[in-house]
C-alpha cells in the first residue's frame, strides 16, 4: 500500500514538473503578440481532424496487438486489445523509456487466462515491429529530407542519429538472440560485470537475472517471427501505418494554424520521425524536456520562434497528456469492474457450497 502511494506521489510530482517546463519554456520565448495572433486563425475543424488522428493511432495500436494476437495465440475481442493497448501506452508514458509499458500488458493479458509465456512473446513481437517500423520511417525521412534535416538547429541532428543507433541496436539484439543467442548472453553478462565494477550496476546478480530473461523473450519473439515471415510483415505495414497517424498529428496542427510556409503532409511527418527518434533515447518519462525543447527548436522555423508555443503546447497536450487523462481512466473503471468480478466469484462459488 505504501509503495503505490509512494509512486502515486511521484507520478503527480513528475507531471508537475512537466507542465513547469513548459510554463518555462512559455515565459522565456513567447511573443504574447505573436501567439495572440497565431489563436485568432485557429481551425478548430482542423482540430477536430487532429484529435481523430491521434484516436485512429490508438485503434490502429489495438489493431497491431489484435492482429499479433491472433496468429500466435487465438483471436480475443478488439475491445480487450485496445484496452490492452491504451494500459501498454499509459505506462510507458509514465516510466523511462517506456518500459512499464511492456510489462503492464503481460500483467492485463494475464487477467484474460492468457498464458504468461504467451502473453510475453506477443508483446515481444509487437516491439520489434515496432523498432523496424521505427527505422524504416527515419531511413525514408533521411533519404528524402536529409540535407532539410541536417541543417536543423543545435545537435538536433546528431541526436536523431543517435536515437536511431540506439533503436537499431535493439533491433540488431533480437536478430541476434536468434543467430547466436550464447554469445549476447555472454556478451551482456560481461558489460554487467563491468558495470557493476564502476558501481553503474548495484545488483550484479538481479541484473543478470533480468537481462538472461530478456534475453530468453526476445529469441522467442525472433524465433517466432522467423518462421511466420509473412504474417509478421503484415504486422509490420499495420505498425508503419500506425506510427504515421502518430507523425501526422503535428501536420493538422500546422493545417489549423493557416498552414504558414506551405509545408507539405510528407514535410511535417518527417520532421516528426525525426524528432520522436531525436528523443526515443532520453531516459525521462514521456522524454519530458526534451519533447517540449525539440519541437520548439525543430518547429520554431516553420510557425515562427514567437508563435511556436501554441502549437506546441496542443501538440503534447494531445500526444502526452491526453494519453494519461485516457489512461487512467481505463485503468481505474477497469479495478473496478475487476474488483466486481472478483466479488461475483466469491458469491458464487459460496452459494455453491
Amino acid at each position: 500500500m505504501k509503495s503505490k502511494k509512494k509512486t502515486s506521489i511521484l507520478r503527480f510530482v513528475y507531471i508537475g514538473a512537466t507542465i513547469l517546463v513548459i510554463v518555462l519554456i512559455g515565459i522565456f520565448t513567447v511573443d504574447v503578440e505573436e501567439m495572440e495572433a497565431a489563436f485568432t486563425v485557429l481551425n478548430l475543424r482542423w482540430m477536430f481532424a487532429c484529435v481523430g488522428c491521434l484516436f485512429l493511432y490508438w485503434l490502429t495500436d489495438a489493431v497491431l496487438l489484435n492482429d499479433i494476437t491472433s496468429y500466435m495465440y487465438k483471436r480475443e475481442s478488439f475491445w480487450h486489445s485496445l484496452k490492452v493497448g491504451i494500459v501498454g501506452l499509459y505506462y510507458g508514458a509514465l516510466t523511462p523509456f517506456a518500459t512499464g509499458g511492456q510489462p503492464m500488458q503481460v500483467v492485463y493479458m494475464r487477467r484474460n487466462r492468457m498464458p504468461v509465456g504467451t502473453a510475453t512473446c506477443i508483446v515481444g513481437v509487437k516491439f520489434v515491429v515496432y523498432e523496424l517500423s521505427l527505422c524504416a520511417l527515419f531511413i525514408t525521412a533521411m533519404v528524402l529530407y536529409g540535407p532539410e534535416l541536417y541543417a536543423q538547429p543545435g545537435a538536433m541532428f546528431w541526436f536523431a542519429i543517435l536515437g536511431f543507433v540506439v533503436n537499431a541496436s535493439a533491433v540488431f539484439f533480437i536478430i541476434m538472440t536468434l543467430v547466436n543467442k550464447t554469445l549476447v548472453s555472454r556478451i551482456g553478462n560481461a558489460l554487467i560485470r563491468f558495470f557493476s565494477k564502476i558501481k553503474i550496476i548495484r545488483k550484479p546478480e538481479k541484473a543478470q537475472h533480468n537481462f538472461e530473461h530478456t534475453i530468453n523473450d526476445y529469441h522467442s519473439a525472433a524465433e517466432y517471427i522467423a518462421h511466420h515471415k509473412l504474417r509478421a510483415i503484415g504486422s509490420f505495414f499495420i505498425s508503419v501505418v500506425n506510427l504515421l497517424f502518430f507523425f501526422a498529428v503535428p501536420y493538422f496542427i500546422y493545417m489549423a494554424f493557416g498552414a504558414p510556409g506551405g509545408k507539405a503532409v510528407q514535410d511535417i511527418i518527417a520532421l516528426q520521425a525525426f524528432l520522436y527518434i531525436a528523443i526515443s533515447f532520453v531516459p525521462t518519462p514521456g522524454s519530458a524536456v526534451a519533447a517540449e525543447g525539440g519541437f520548439h527548436a525543430i518547429f520554431s522555423a516553420i510557425f515562427g520562434a514567437g508563435a511556436v508555443f501554441a502549437p506546441m503546447l496542443i501538440w503534447r497536450f494531445l500526444t502526452y497528456y491526453l494519453m494519461l487523462i485516457v489512461g487512467s481512466i481505463v485503468v481505474v473503471f477497469d479495478e473496478v469492474f475487476a474488483i466486481r468480478r472478483a466479488g461475483k466469484d466469491v458469491e458464487e462459488e459460496t452459494e455453491s457450497e
